[in-house]
C-alpha cells in the first residue's frame, strides 16, 4: 500500500534516494497521508519546495500560508475546496514532523490549534463579505460596528487539538442592533446567517471530505437556543442559569478572532463564573457527580480500549486538573489556566500535587495524546479506539518509532495504570482535591 502510493508520485520525488525512503515510512503509518500525496502530489511538492516540511510553523505563520494558499476572490464552491485542501497539505506536515521526530507534542498540539484557528477566521471573513454585499454591516444603535467574537472550547480553547477532532464553538456578538445595507436584518438576524454559513463551510461535505466538525451545543440552552448570542445575553445566561459543568467547560474558553469585547469577556464574563473568590463548598458535588459519570463510563465494556474515555485515559488527567482548577483557581491565579501541560507544574508549585505525581501524570499525558494522534492521523478518523488490526498495530508502532506493538501496549499498559491510581487517590481525597 505504501509503495503503491510511493509510485503514482513524480519520479523526482520517488527517486531521491534522501526522500523515498522517508515517504515511504510516512505512507506506510498513514494511509491518509499516502492517499492525499497520491491524490495531490503538487500539495507535498509545495511543502518540499517551500521548506516547511521540517520546519515548525511559529505564530502566525498558517494564517499567512492560508492567505497565500486562497487567493480571493473565489466562489463558495472554489473557497470550500481551497480550505479543504490547506488542511490536507498542513496535516500531512504534521504527520511528517512526527514521524521524522522533529515535533514534540506541546508543539504538534499548539500547531493543529492553530490550523484550526487560520481556518475558521478565514471562513468567518469570506462569510462576512457575503453577507455584508447584501445586508450591510451589523451596527450598534449608536452607529458603532458590532463585531463577532467566535470562543473555541475544550481542546481547541486550550491550544490542544487533537488530529482528527471536531471542534466546540460559541458565537457571541456585541449587542442589539441592525445592520446598515440595502437590505437591513437585526443583528441577531445577521450574526444567525453568518454563523450558519460559517458552519456550513466548515463542516459541509464535499470530495475533499471536511474541513472540521463544529459543534455547537455548548452555547446557553444548547440546541434550543440561538446559535449566535449577543454578549449580555451570555453573561446573564451564565450568571443566572450556568450550571456547574458549564464552569467547567468555560475553563478553556478562548477567543479564536480579534474581537474588540475579548477583554471584556475574559475579565467580567469567564472569570466571576468559573473562578470563585470563595471556596465553592456546592461545586464539591457537582464534580463528584461528573467522576461518577466518568467512572461508570471507564467500567462499560466499549471504552476498554478507548485512550480517551476508558481507564487511566486522557479525560481522568483532564479532570484531576479542572477539578483543582474550579475549586483553588478562584484564590490561587496561578491555577488559573487552559493548557494542561503548563496547568500540571502549576498544582505541583502551589502544593496541590507532589513532584512525583505530577511528573508521572505528565508523561501518562504525552503518551497518550500522541499515541490519540497516530491513532487519528491513520486514516483521518475521529477515534479514540486502539486497532484490534495486526496491520494498523503495525502502523502505530512505526508513527511511535517502538520497536514493535508489544513495547507500545507495555507503555500504554503502564501510563494507564499510573492515571487510573492517581485518579482514584485524588479526585476528592477528603471534601475536595487538595483537601
Amino acid at each position: 500500500e505504501a509503495r503503491q502510493a510511493l509510485e503514482t508520485l513524480p519520479a523526482a520525488l520517488r527517486e531521491d534516494p534522501r526522500l523515498a525512503p522517508r515517504l515511504l515510512r510516512l505512507f506506510a503509518a498513514s494511509p491518509f497521508a499516502a492517499d492525499i500525496a497520491s491524490r495531490h502530489p503538487g500539495l507535498l511538492q509545495q511543502l518540499l519546495d517551500s521548506g516547511r516540511m521540517d520546519r515548525v510553523a511559529a505564530p502566525g505563520d498558517l494564517a499567512a500560508a492560508l492567505g497565500e494558499f486562497i487567493e480571493p476572490p473565489l466562489a463558495e464552491t472554489a473557497f470550500m475546496s481551497r480550505l479543504r485542501l490547506f488542511r490536507h497539505r498542513e496535516l500531512l506536515r504534521v504527520l511528517w514532523r512526527e514521524l521524522e521526530g522533529l515535533a514534540t507534542v506541546p508543539g504538534t498540539l499548539r500547531e493543529l490549534s492553530d490550523l484550526a484557528d487560520a481556518c475558521i477566521i478565514a471562513a468567518l471573513a469570506w462569510a462576512g463579505e457575503a453577507l455584508q454585499a447584501r445586508h450591510g454591516r451589523p451596527r450598534l444603535p449608536d452607529g458603532a460596528p458590532c463585531d463577532l467574537g467566535i470562543l473555541a472550547m475544550g481542546k481547541l480553547g486550550g491550544r490542544e487539538l487533537n488530529f482528527s477532532s471536531d471542534i466546540d464553538l460559541v458565537f457571541v456578538y456585541v449587542d442589539a442592533g441592525q445592520t446598515d445595507g440595502p437590505k437591513p436584518v437585526s443583528n441577531e438576524e445577521y450574526f444567525r446567517l453568518l454563523c450558519q454559513r460559517l458552519v456550513n463551510l466548515l463542516g459541509q461535505p464535499t470530495t475533499e471530505g471536511i474541513v472540521y466538525r463544529v459543534d455547537v451545543r455548548l452555547r446557553p440552552f444548547g440546541n434550543s437556543g440561538p446559535l449566535a448570542v449577543s454578549l449580555p445575553a451570555l453573561e446573564n445566561y451564565l450568571m443566572q442559569n450556568g450550571r456547574d459543568w458549564e464552569r467547567y467547560a468555560y475553563v478553556k474558553a478562548r477567543v479564536v478572532n480579534d474581537w474588540v469585547d475579548a477583554d471584556y469577556f475574559y475579565r467580567d464574563v469567564v472569570r466571576p463564573f468559573v473562578y470563585r473568590r470563595y471556596l465553592d463548598f456546592g461545586v464539591f458535588a457537582s464534580l463528584r457527580e461528573m467522576k461518577g459519570m466518568i467512572e461508570a463510563e471507564v467500567e462499560r465494556r466499549e471504552f476498554a480500549g478507548n485512550v480517551k474515555l476508558g481507564p487511566g485515559g486522557i479525560r481522568e488527567i483532564e479532570f484531576i486538573v479542572q477539578s483543582f482548577q474550579l475549586v483553588r483557581g478562584g484564590s490561587i491565579a496561578g491555577l488559573r489556566g487552559r493548557e494542561i501541560l503548563r496547568l500540571l507544574p502549576a498544582l505541583e508549585r502551589h502544593g496541590c500535587l507532589s513532584a512525583e505525581v505530577v511528573a508521572e501524570l505528565t508523561a501518562a499525558y504525552l503518551f497518550l495524546r500522541r499515541l490519540e494522534n497516530a491513532i487519528q492521523g491513520m486514516r483521518d478518523q475521529q477515534t479514540h479506539l486502539i486497532p484490534d488490526d495486526a496491520a494498523d498495530r503495525a502502523r502505530l508502532a512505526v508513527a511511535l518509532g517502538a520497536a514493535d506493538w508489544e513495547d507500545v501496549a507495555f507503555q500504554l499498559a503502564r501510563h494507564r495504570d499510573a492515571v487510573s491510581r492517581h485518579f482514584r487517590e485524588i479526585v476528592f481525597r477528603g471534601e475536595a482535591p487538595g483537601a
